[in-house]
């Protein structure tokens, strides 16, 4: 019988290749490789799935790493911020960015509202993340934070895009718990569930946003149709527990971005922040949460 992942998931290795190299002139002949079709056609699979074209996909990427760095790196230049991020000069890269946002990198990193904003969203009546711009017009919260470290941990995984209303995010949650359960793999309690956002929801556009749903896993598996194998790598990792609404959520990530990690002696490593779920929503339902929010960092070099 034919897998109707099989495209998807071929496709999510070519976006995979440009999210780690940014930086790099990307070729289509390269990217048609890691996904395992043909130059000739893999132009128009890539847009027919992904609704842009590669190019398109790579200047987003681009522009959303710049917008994360103009907020929190506050130690890099803009030409520096440019450079990171794949552009060829700062004239590109402030003529791209003003196309995209309609203010300057210079501008946008001295306005703190602005930074605050969702500057590229699709506004949407049932908008699952209006909570977390409500949530930054309450008094600022500390938390706990602490640094430790965790091994590696062997999980399998799944890759959902959000949507305006969360929808897709949930069903793909489902998709996988169901094979866990077909597999015999336990998900409840500490260390067992994750979720990583690839994106960041206050810039990347909601049916573009990626946030991956993975099980800790006990002994190997292969892969199989939407469900990848990977791992979490071993580092230190600063950890708020928190538990409560999403706008709590939405709280203790601000703290640890914003206020913890800047004065902390710590940078962020190049992975993916990680939610770990303490309870999930079969126990405490989708608008409640048990989480532990982690970064994985190491310490500044002078």
């Amino acid at each position: 019988m034919t897998d109707p992942t099989y495209y998807q998931t071929r496709i999510n290795k070519a976006i995979a290749y440009l999210n780690d190299h940014l930086a790099d002139e990307v070729r289509i002949k390269k990217l048609a490789e890691v996904s395992h079709f043909s130059p000739f056609h893999f132009q128009r699979i890539y847009k027919a799935l992904q609704g842009e074209s590669p190019y398109e996909t790579l200047l987003r990427l681009r522009l959303e790493k710049a917008t994360f760095l103009l907020k929190y790196r506050e130690a890099l230049k803009v030409s520096d911020v440019a450079f990171v991020c794949g552009f060829p000069s700062i004239e590109n890269f402030s003529r791209q960015f003003k196309a995209r946002y309609q203010v300057s990198p210079s501008a946008f990193r001295k306005d703190q509202a602005l930074q605050n904003s969702r500057i590229y969203q699709e506004h949407h009546p049932n908008d699952f993340y209006t909570c977390i711009a409500e949530s930054r017009q309450q008094p600022t919260r500390s938390f706990e934070v602490t640094v430790e470290p965790l091994p590696v941990i062997p999980i399998a995984f799944i890759r959902a895009i959000f949507g305006a209303d969360g929808k897709g995010l949930v069903e793909r949650y489902h998709v996988l718990m169901e094979w866990a359960m077909r597999n015999d793999i336990p998900f409840h309690g500490p260390m067992r569930r994750f979720g990583m956002s690839i994106d960041d929801p206050d810039v990347t556009p909601a049916h573009h946003y990626r946030y991956d749903f993975a099980l800790c896993l006990p002994s190997e598996k292969p892969a199989e149709g939407l469900i990848e194998i990977g791992e979490i790598p071993a580092e230190f990792y600063a950890s708020v527990h928190c538990i409560g609404k999403l706008e709590d959520v939405a709280r203790a990530w601000d703290y640890l971005y914003k206020t913890w990690l800047p004065n902390s002696g710590y940078v962020p490593v190049h992975y993916p922040a990680i939610e770990e779920f303490i309870q999930g929503p079969e126990e405490i339902g989708w608008n409640n949460f048990n989480i532990k929010c982690r970064i994985p960092v190491k310490k500044r070099v002078p």
